[in-house]
Formats: structure tokens, sequence, C-alpha cells
């Protein structure tokens, strides 16, 4: 398929080297989403930079995901950044997380459609936090959607100790930096790192939190004292 080779190529000049069988997968994944986006409105793409600015995107993150990690997306909507993360690196098991019942439909869709076997989970992220899924993943990752001292909240008391949440963001604010820091110790974590790139000309970053101690039990509160009081 000449799609699957440009997208081959693209990942390719990004530094993700893909086989021939996942830029296969690539293709279909696009031509499915879009395809779906027509009646459905799950993400903003277009067909002609998605290669770029969430195939590309999406894989930054997969150089700080162990060999054989469990891996949650919170937030999945059209599955980035986690099914892209997938496709690249089969070693991992991915749960996608969102709490929007059209696209949790979309994700097992697609998963059929692409044949890359992972789970969906139809729920908020702060709600299977306290109890159900607490503790449960090596890594988290989230996309687009929200600043970081929320992400703290809702992303930590998912994640093992030891393990690691890593929030992909646009530009970020030395304000928001501070902010975050803050509650991830409030929450048990700490930022390690942070990776600065390049997209298509605009900045993006990549922050890796890693849980260091157990979350108090306090934590996540709902989601609507989560916002109306971040921490």
């Amino acid at each position: 398929m000449e799609n699957a080779e440009k997208i081959g190529e693209i990942l390719n000049s990004a530094g993700y080297p893909v086989s021939a069988d996942a830029a296969e997968k690539f293709a279909v994944y696009l031509d499915f989403l879009t395809e779906y986006n027509r009646s459905f409105n799950l993400t903003s793409v277009d067909s002609s930079d998605a290669p770029v600015l969430h195939f590309a995107d999406s894989l930054a993150a997969h150089g700080s995901i162990p060999y054989g990690a469990s891996v949650l997306d919170i937030g999945s909507g059209g599955g980035f950044p986690g099914v892209p993360l997938k496709i690249f690196r089969d070693d991992i098991s991915l749960t996608a997380l969102d709490s929007n019942g059209k696209k949790c439909t979309f994700l097992r869709l697609l998963s059929a459609k692409i044949g890359v076997d992972f789970d969906v989970l139809c729920a908020r992220a702060e709600e299977i936090g306290r109890k159900s899924y607490r503790g449960s993943f090596d890594i988290a990752v989230t996309r687009a959607v929200a600043e970081l001292r929320i992400l703290a909240e809702i992303g930590l008391p998912l994640i093992k100790k030891g393990g690691k949440l890593i929030c992909y963001k646009a530009r970020l604010t030395d304000a928001e930096k501070a902010e975050g820091v803050r509650a991830f110790r409030e929450c048990g974590g700490m930022i390690v790192a942070e990776k600065k790139f390049s997209l298509s000309g605009a900045e993006r970053t990549l922050v890796v939190a890693e849980k260091t101690e157990d979350t108090p039990t306090e934590f996540p509160r709902r989601y609507k004292k989560i916002l109306s009081s971040p921490l």
C-alpha cells in the first residue's frame, strides 16, 4: 500500500523505524480513524499530517517504557498515544481508558481492524483510581488531557510504586511546572525527566514523573473537586 510506505518513511525519518507490517497497521489505523471521524468527530485529525502530529508524537515516549510493561492510556480518545505505542512496541500490554462511550466503541473496533490486541476500559480515571485499578499499572501515559497538577492526582494513584506517569505536553510554562511539582509531591511522586523536542516546528515536552511512595488515600478526589480546587 502506497500510504503505508509513506508512513513508514515518515516514521523512519523521525527516528522510529517500523517494519512493513507495522507501517501497514498505521495506514489502516489512519484510514479507519479518518472514516470514523466523519460521523463521530473523535479527534482533530488531518490524514496528511497525522503521521507526524499523531503517530510520531505518540512514539516519543517509547524509550521511557520498560520492556513488557503494563501501560494505561488515560483519556485515550482516538487512541493516542497508546495505540501507536502498542503497534511500535508489541512487548507492552495496553489498556486504553476513556469515559466516552463512542470513543470506547471506536477503540474496540480499531483493535479488531488493525489486528492489535489491547484492552478498552470505559470509565473515569479518578473513579477507578480509588479502588478497582489502584496501583495496577507499571506506566500511565496521557496526551492533551489536562494540566500537570490535575494529571498528578488522577494518574499517580493508578500506577504501581516505582512506576511512571508520562505526560505529553505542548510548550510547558514555568507556572504549570511549579504547580505540577507540588502536586506530584502531594500524591507520592516526583518529576524525574523532561524531554523537549520539536514537531513540525512546534515545541513539545514529555514530562516523566515517578511514583516514589504510596499515594495518600484521600487522592484522587471527585473530579468536580479536582477541577474546582486543584492541588
